[in-house]
């Protein structure tokens, strides 16, 4: 009998372990507008667009569930100027959905670099990236 009781007690803690929810990082997020060059890092991720003028608004929502990790949710919807307005949205701890003025420009990763010019083209990394059809 004295052999079950730790066994028990052991299966039991085990149950009750909580986990990290899995969120993009948000230490040292930041969004400012110098001059209508607007910079921010959000979920790890940096940004560098060129705003109209020097306007900024930030707003976000972080839900985290330690019981059920994956059910944990982030997003992050900042301003820049007059004309620029960024939405993201996490996916899980190192991928974050990003919408540009209400389009849909896919996914990014942690440490990724996005570069908006005057034009309102789209630069991730280097690349150019265009919005994603609508489903």
């Amino acid at each position: 009998m004295h052999k079950i009781v730790p066994l028990v007690l052991l299966v039991i803690a085990g149950c009750t372990k909580t986990s990290a929810p899995a969120l993009p990082p948000t230490a040292g997020d930041f969004v400012k507008n110098n001059d209508g060059v607007g910079t921010a890092q959000v979920f790890g991720i940096d940004f560098s667009v060129r705003a109209n003028s020097s306007g900024v608004s930030t707003d976000d929502t972080i839900n985290a569930d330690f019981t059920d990790p994956k059910q944990s949710r982030a997003s992050k919807r900042f301003t820049l100027g007059d004309d620029v307005a960024i939405q993201l949205e996490s996916v899980n701890a190192s991928e974050v959905r990003f919408q540009f003025n209400d389009q849909d420009f896919g996914i990014l990763k942690v440490g990724d670099k996005v570069v908006i010019d005057d034009e309102r083209n789209v630069e991730v990394n280097g690349t150019p990236r265009s919005p994603q059809p609508a489903e």
